[in-house]
């Protein structure tokens, strides 16, 4: 069973769009220069156009509203099929839309010509040919040698979201049984282990979200507490964030797991913290944040088709950056409202009506076990 929808968290929402906003940055830089790195500015900035570090934030994210509504003491148990429903009825619709129009950007308006001069990184996304075999793995997402270059490089996290999706109830049913924090740790340590040695994916940024939703109450009271404890967490919180630059001694995998730390204090904080509660829910955070799945889908075949019309008429790639924004936020805004609310809203009555059924089904049974037990009595 879902909260209702009057209690969703806003500020995580706002905080979702920042992190999408971060990786449109990311893009952004790639495209003005070939090693975003170099930059000449304060190292600790990175963080604000870190792809790599906004996309673990998406995973911690995932994995905490996912775990959300199924802790407490009177929430029911998890059903599996129901919460698949509800999971892929949430992520495919928009996504089957975003190849539609990135196929339609790339072979109707784009104009690869107006790429000369820029970075090579952009003029290769749409350099290699699409097969019909490519088209269907695209249209499953999550079929074996899928090429995520091809139509929208950013569907590879969806790929990795997807299928954490198909095997959360069990990660959900592990959380719940975990009922001393202690043992949740050392799960922890022992996932993360696994991941410092590349066994696991991304797999410790949805566990994190996961028993960051199992003990928020006690998390967000003690964050609550103390203004000095907030202010020392931002610091930590933002130094773990940003692993890539802040510990450049560990390697990909280790700062992964880092990463996924600092997300994960991030959340606690936005949820504990009113001047970052209000941030999060600020209007055109929250503008970002209503739309920021299709808004991460869609922004690199925008960003790739403006600025093929834009950059050699005006000479600028800061126009061209600045139209792919407006751009895509208009059009994000029009998927959210056209096709993900409704099939949202569609995936949540299948999913209520799954319940009933498997309800209706166990009450079923269980009417019928005494009785057959007393007839193997008799």
């Amino acid at each position: 069973m879902e909260r209702p929808r009057s209690s969703r968290l806003k500020q995580l929402d706002g905080l979702r769009g920042l992190a999408a906003l971060a990786v449109f940055l990311c893009h952004a830089a790639e495209m003005m220069i070939n090693d975003p790195n170099t930059l000449p500015v304060w190292r600790p900035l990175r963080s604000l156009w870190d792809g790599q570090a906004a996309v673990v934030l998406f995973f911690v994210l995932s994995g905490f509203v996912l775990t959300l509504p199924y802790t407490g003491p009177r929430i029911k148990k998890v059903d599996a099929a129901p919460f698949i429903v509800r999971r892929l009825t949430r992520l495919y619709p928009a996504y089957w839309t975003a190849i539609l129009l990135a196929l339609f950007f790339h072979f109707v308006l784009y104009a690869p010509q107006g790429l000369t001069g820029i970075t090579p990184w952009l003029a290769a996304l749409w350099s290699a040919p699409i097969s019909r075999r490519s088209l269907v793995k695209h249209f499953l997402l999550i079929a074996p040698g899928l090429h995520f270059m091809q139509i929208d490089p950013s569907i590879w996290s969806l790929a990795v979201e997807v299928k954490v999706s198909l095997v959360f109830p069990a990660v959900l049913f592990l959380v719940r049984k975990t009922r001393r924090v202690p043992y949740a740790l050392l799960i922890l340590a022992a996932v993360f282990g696994l991941s410092f040695l590349g066994m696991m994916g991304n797999f410790e940024a949805f566990l994190c979200g996961s028993y960051l939703a199992r003990y928020k109450d006690g998390i967000v009271a003690v964050l609550r507490s103390s203004r000095w404890l907030r202010a020392g967490m931002v610091i930590l919180g933002y130094a773990a964030y940003g692993a890539s630059w802040s510990m450049p001694f560990l390697n990909a995998d280790g700062a992964q797991i880092v990463t996924a730390l600092g997300a994960s204090v991030f959340i606690a904080l936005f949820l504990s913290s009113r001047s970052l509660a209000a941030l999060g829910a600020a209007p055109p955070v929250a503008f970002i944040g209503d739309a920021s799945y299709s808004f991460y889908l869609l922004h690199l075949p925008v960003m790739l088709t403006v600025t093929s019309w834009l950059y050699h008429p005006t000479g600028s790639l800061l126009v061209s950056v600045a139209a792919s924004l407006v751009c895509s936020l208009a059009l994000s805004h029009g998927v959210y409202k056209f096709i993900e609310l409704p099939t949202q809203n569609w995936g949540r009555a299948r999913a209520q009506a799954l319940d009933a059924r498997i309800a209706a089904f166990l009450a079923q049974r269980r009417q019928a076990a005494p009785s057959g037990a007393q007839a193997k009595t008799e």
